[in-house]
This record gives C-alpha cells, structure tokens and sequence, in this order.
C-alpha cells in the first residue's frame, strides 16, 4: 500500500477589499477589473470599497482578466507601502449581475455571522 500525502491550503475567506488587514493569508475578492497588463501579469480589482493589485502566479488566468469584466480572484494578500497585493491563484468570470452577487454575499453575511 502506497500512503499519498496532500499539501492542504488554507480555505479563501471572501472579503471586501477593505476588510482585508491580515498579511500572508488567502483570501476572495469578486469586482471588476479596472487595469490589467497581460504580458506583465498584473493590474487592478475594485470591488467598491477599494482597489487591489493583482499579481498572477499562473498566467493561463490572464484571459479572464480583461478590463471591464466582473470577476473572482483567490489567492494570499500581502500589505506593502503599495497598499494590498494578491498573488493570485485562480481567477474566473462572475456569470452573474455584479449586484445580485453582492446582495447574495450580504444575505449570506446575516445568517451566518
């Protein structure tokens, strides 16, 4: 018998943009891209209560990125005298209204806190 060991992550907690104060931990954000350069990798999220540079690790996520676009990105936060960068992991496109979405994060946020 072959024992398998797997690398776990820490779980993504979905916050605000402002919310986030913890260096070093992953988190989700969901908002449009205001900036995005493909060939660098990296640009600007605004979820409405601030802007976070993203950087990708992987850049078969750059296609999602395109600047307009109501996205999710997943990945650890790091604070610098730059503000909040996220080396990101995963990124994809929200299919749903930007406004739905935050109404659903909300409802979500009563019942379970």
């Amino acid at each position: 018998m072959v024992d398998v060991i797997v690398a776990r992550r820490e779980p993504a907690r979905e916050l605000y943009v402002e919310e986030i104060l913890e260096s070093g931990r992953r988190y989700a954000v969901a908002g449009y891209v205001v900036d995005f350069d493909p060939h660098k990798g990296e640009g600007k999220i605004d979820d409405g209560s601030g802007v976070l540079r993203v950087v990708l690790e992987n850049f078969i996520f750059a296609e999602e990125l395109d600047v307009g676009r109501f996205v999710r990105v997943i990945g650890k936060v790091y604070l610098s005298s730059e503000g909040k960068v996220m080396r990101v992991e995963l990124a994809h496109r929200l299919g749903v209204s930007p406004k739905l979405y935050k109404e659903i994060k909300e409802l979500e946020r009563r019942v379970l806190t």
